[in-house]
């Protein structure tokens, strides 16, 4: 009864949802993290997908040395594996806090992380807070820093997110207020690319955007069980489906003009799998709009190479793709 009392009490200023899926190895280190954070008014949604090497086991193991941290824990476990959009939208759903943020099991964070976001989207009464991330490999450490101006209008400071590469959910710090006006949840079928959905959604539902520049998370591009290290065709046409969608998200929106070439980059990235699988006259076919953007796409989207393949094939030059995949 006690503990039913504090956890009425409780006000959350912040709740970290993480997806858990096959992440033994890593789980750990994620958890130490996040449970010693010097911001105390957290909550930790943990959407367990039916993992099969015991992440559940270790993730109780690791929660038990956080005795303090017990009662902000929730722990959703899935009968059967839904796929990470499923564990996002439950643990959204589940969440109770002024403001959302998601965290990857094989990742950390920096243990002032939520503390400094928090404080900085109060102080600037924005909706969201984007911070500065490192990417770990096995050689270091390189210090990604999303290069938006974020006292522009905000259509710009939305144009200039979907410019980069790699969206993510892990470094946006997302008010309530925000996820409800977007009113969008994961398309269940799309695992692949599913943060860069929901993450635009967000900024185009988002009133104002502020950021912390400093590095507080780290992504860690060493476990060869991500699915960043296992993309297929199957992965291309999420992104496509992906892409298509907030087109016509855009369009109902009526902002779809100011980002028109940059979303036409998006598709030609996307569709750039059915040149290297010989699929050209699919690739022609496909969007055929963005054929005449391939010259401008830049190498955020596409190698040089990648674009001269796409060129060569817009062309109907396809002899020579081909013998070039051999």
């Amino acid at each position: 009864e006690d503990c039913l009392e504090k956890m009425k009490a409780m006000h959350y200023k912040v709740s970290v949802i993480i997806p858990v899926y096959n992440a033994s190895r890593y789980i750990p280190r994620c958890v130490e993290s996040l449970m010693r954070q010097t911001l105390r008014e957290i909550e930790y949604i943990f959407v367990e997908d039916c993992s099969t090497d015991g992440s559940f086991d270790i993730l109780l193991k690791t929660l038990e040395a956080y005795p303090e941290r017990k009662d902000d824990v929730k722990i959703l476990r899935h009968g059967k594996n839904m796929g990470v959009s499923v564990s996002r939208n439950d643990g959204n759903a589940a969440a109770t806090g002024d403001f959302l943020i998601h965290c990857d099991s094989d990742d950390w964070v920096d243990v002032t992380m939520y503390e400094k976001m928090y404080n900085q989207v109060i102080a600037e009464d924005a909706d969201i807070c984007i911070c500065d991330y490192y990417n770990v490999t096995k050689s270091g450490t390189t210090r990604i820093h999303p290069e938006i101006d974020c006292k522009q209008e905000q259509w710009k400071v939305v144009r200039d997110y979907i410019l980069w590469y790699w969206n993510s959910l892990w470094n946006l710090l997302v008010s309530r207020r925000a996820y409800e006006r977007c009113g969008v949840t994961i398309p269940e079928d799309i695992t692949f690319t599913e943060d860069f959905f929901l993450s635009c959604h967000l900024f185009m539902a988002a009133r104002k955007v502020t950021a912390v520049n400093e590095p507080l998370y780290y992504y860690y591009l060493e476990n060869s069980a991500s699915i960043i290290h296992n993309l297929n065709p199957g992965f291309m046409k999420q992104e496509l489906s992906c892409v298509e969608l907030l087109i016509e998200s855009m369009k109902a929106k009526g902002v779809y003009e100011y980002y028109f070439r940059i979303m036409q980059w998006r598709l030609l990235k996307a569709n750039a799998a059915l040149v290297f699988t010989n699929r050209f006259e699919e690739f022609r076919s496909t969007h055929p709009e963005s054929l005449r953007y391939i010259l401008s796409v830049p190498s955020t989207y596409l190698k040089p190479k990648v674009k001269i393949m796409l060129l060569l094939a817009a062309l109907h030059l396809d002899f020579i793709c081909r013998w070039d995949n051999r």
